[in-house]
């Protein structure tokens, strides 16, 4: 058994020896290809006209009167773009007061003007938000709203309209609002475009004026999108409101009243000192029937949980509330 494992080394160690000692050759060829360039694309609008450059002015509104803005976005551009526009209210102020004023603001002090402009925007011609769906400038303040696809070398028309509501009374009288409009051009498949995934926004009490009443109460929602239940918003809360020692319910609150099918966060209990904290939970803004908010987006509410009931308003208390600064937009 031995010799038999020894001359199989020597055969082995024979064969390695003749292949280490062969000439070996191969044929090849080389071709190489001219100069090879990536470039990347170009994403641009305009607007034309001086008009946009030097700002439009609504001047002598009155209460039920409406004042228009519109342009059209051209692209000159090679490729098609998603356009979005944003509306920011930069400054409120008493401007002109006259005698007719004083009565119910003698300081001069109430400069509330986009709480009380209905805002209407269309695109085409083919309404985004409709005068119907009453949603206010403060609504829409500082959020994004995509106005859809202008194909490479096309053109879009965009209308708005801001209608001062006709139960404003005479603390209006001679009010001022200035606000810009920025337009957005994104490529056409980026899906959220400028819509962050997660964030913060404000709620705070209203007084009759539905301006900001921050002694009453106030807070900030932490919020961001599940991506494993696609429109599912997850929110928590932290502030103060205008109740102690009360369970408030954090909701999702659909126009028109009573804001049904809404859904809610979570709730928790005031403490004596009336801060507040509801921790993280999920709601999907998602209506059976179309929230008059939509397309711009959402509302979130904080609320005694004795005037809600499973998904809508059963009460109306509004001195107790928490509202939104603005619409929280969805991707």
């Amino acid at each position: 058994m031995k010799r038999r494992i020894l001359m199989s080394l020597l055969v082995i160690g024979a064969v390695v020896a003749v292949i280490g000692g062969a000439t070996t050759a191969f044929f090849s060829d080389t071709d190489t290809s001219g100069t090879n360039t990536y470039s990347a694309g170009i994403i641009d609008i305009y607007v034309g006209g001086t008009t946009w450059e030097e700002g439009f002015t609504l001047a002598d509104l009155k209460p039920s009167e409406t004042g228009w803005i519109e342009f059209r976005v051209y692209n000159p551009g090679g490729n098609d773009v998603v356009v979005w526009k944003k509306l920011t209210v930069t400054n409120q102020w008493g401007g002109d007061h006259p005698e007719s004023e004083d009565i119910e603001d003698p300081g001069d002090d109430i400069n509330n003007l986009a709480s009380w402009i209905f805002y209407d925007l269309y695109v085409r011609g083919q309404p985004i938000i409709h005068e119907d769906q009453l949603v206010r400038v403060d609504n829409v303040n500082t959020v994004w709203i995509k106005l859809g696809t202008v194909a490479a070398g096309g053109n879009m028309l965009v209308e708005q309209s801001y209608h001062l509501r006709p139960e404003t009374t005479n603390w209006a009288q001679g009010d001022e609002m200035d606000f810009t409009i920025e337009l957005l051009a994104t490529q056409t498949n980026d899906p959220a475009g400028p819509i962050p995934a997660a964030g913060t926004i404000e709620l705070v009490a209203k007084d009759k004026y539905w301006s900001p009443d921050l002694a009453s109460g106030s807070g900030t929602v932490t919020f961001n999108y599940t991506s494993a239940s696609p429109g599912s918003l997850t929110a928590s809360f932290a502030g103060t409101v205008p109740l102690a020692d009360t369970l408030y319910s954090m909701i999702y609150y659909p126009d028109p009243w009573p804001g049904s099918p809404g859904c809610v966060f979570g709730t928790a209990s005031s403490a004596s000192d009336r801060i507040i904290t509801i921790p993280s939970g999920t709601c999907t803004p998602v209506a059976a029937d179309p929230d008059d908010n939509m397309p711009a987006g959402v509302k979130i509410w904080l609320v005694p949980s004795s005037d809600y009931d499973v998904d809508h308003m059963t009460l109306w208390n509004p001195g107790n509330y928490l509202f939104e600064t603005n619409l929280l937009p969805l991707p």
